[in-house]
């Protein structure tokens, strides 16, 4: 009897809901602003600091802003009315060695692969 295997797991689609979201331009360089590093943390800006930045309207820079911060890439925290954005750089990094491991398996079957072929 054949085991039937999931094709999709909830990980699986919220990886690729972060490689979406880390996959426009806009939000790279979003990202890349938000690594200015601050006194012992990474610094948090405004809205409307990101926007002025990158010559973006506010409601653009919190569209990008609102899926980073659906896959957790960035930590949202309020002052007064105005939202503080920071960089969650812990969420980053783990994803990014997750996304390491992953291609270190499929360099694996690949060479093993290649070898069958030979």
């Amino acid at each position: 009897m054949a085991t039937r295997r999931r094709l999709r797991s909830p990980r699986l689609v919220y990886d690729i809901e972060l490689l979406r979201a880390m996959a426009d331009e806009t939000r790279q360089q979003i990202l890349q602003y938000l690594c200015t590093p601050g006194a012992g943390d990474m610094q948090e800006f405004s809205v409307g600091d990101i926007a002025e930045n990158f010559e973006l309207t506010a409601s653009t820079v919190s569209h990008h802003l609102q899926l980073l911060r659906r896959v957790e890439l960035v930590h949202v925290r309020r002052s007064g009315k105005e939202r503080l954005y920071r960089l969650n750089w812990k969420h980053l990094r783990r994803s990014v060695g997750q996304f390491n491991d992953l291609l270190g398996l499929i360099d694996a079957a690949a060479s093993r692969a290649s070898r069958d072929d030979a």
